[in-house]
């Protein structure tokens, strides 16, 4: 970091008006990491373009997957269910399964996975949170970050949009008493461009410098969320299903296949049951 001299501040009151460059090293080194900025953010740029266009292919990907085997999981789920209810009817006394499944109410007794996000269910509502009581270092940090970041302090319409979602984001941690999030809050704010306050070269050069490092943590925020997804449950089964088809077969149609046998399985088993045949 630049320290900064004279008027300048960080994170308080300070000069305002047009930015005063003077000639010197200093004003070198601004001219360069501005230009240093533009390339990073055009970076910025790129790197968010190539995060939208996966996360639409993705979606049109799992769309897809929904619509050639969400229905056939579920018609399968519900086979499977009668089946062992029926099974259940014929022999009532639990299975080692059940016995688990029993002292773990949390456990799903379906065989194989439970599909129920393919066909777009949703859990139950979440309890609602109860406030606990908000400690001394929670009120404490709270004070501070509110001092540095009340958007009253915002210079233009811009930076006011900017503390005001800090300061929505400040107020929901100290309802929780959220320690945690409050010093984090604290701490990025102090690292953040907009708590430079100066019309200086130097302060002027500490905040393309503050920008230059946040638009590189985007970057590596990217990355980590592209890394993520290629590393779901879906991005896995895109890959292999891209796979199959610079093979030459299609994947998704060999598991309908394979469902379909299994629900006309299923269906068979409940009919010889029905007429009391045996396998």
């Amino acid at each position: 970091m630049i320290p900064l001299m004279g008027s300048d501040t960080i994170g308080g009151e300070g000069t305002t008006g047009a930015l005063e460059l003077r000639h010197g090293p200093e004003n070198e080194l601004l001219v360069s990491k501005q230009l240093e900025l533009k390339i990073v953010q055009v970076e910025v740029a790129e790197r968010e373009l190539v995060l939208a266009l996966f996360q639409a292919e993705l979606a049109a990907f799992e769309t897809q997957y929904r619509y050639a085997l969400g229905a056939r999981y579920a018609r399968l789920d519900e086979l499977t269910d009668r089946l062992e209810a029926e099974r259940d009817a014929d022999d009532p006394l639990p299975s080692a399964e059940d016995e688990a499944t029993a002292a773990d109410p949390g456990q799903d007794g379906r065989r194989g996975e439970n599909w129920a996000w393919a066909r777009g269910e949703r859990g139950g509502p979440a309890e609602p949170h109860r406030r606990s009581t908000i400690d001394e270092a929670a009120k404490r940090l709270f004070r501070k970050l509110a001092r540095s970041i009340h958007p009253d302090l915002a210079a233009n319409s811009a930076e006011r949009e900017r503390r005001t979602n800090l300061m929505v984001a400040a107020n929901h941690a100290y309802e929780k008493g959220d320690v945690t999030t409050l010093r984090r809050l604290l701490e990025s704010w102090e690292r953040s461009p907009d708590a430079v306050v100066g019309t200086t070269t130097l302060a002027e050069l500490e905040r393309t410098m503050r920008t230059i490092d946040r638009a590189r943590e985007r970057v590596a925020d990217i990355d980590g969320e592209l890394a993520t997804l290629e590393a779901s449950a879906m991005g896995w089964l895109r890959r292999r299903v891209t796979k199959a088809a610079d093979e030459g077969w299609d994947l998704l149609a060999h598991m309908a296949r394979e469902l379909d046998r299994q629900i006309l399985e299923a269906e068979e088993e409940l009919v010889r049951r029905s007429l009391g045949v045996s396998a």
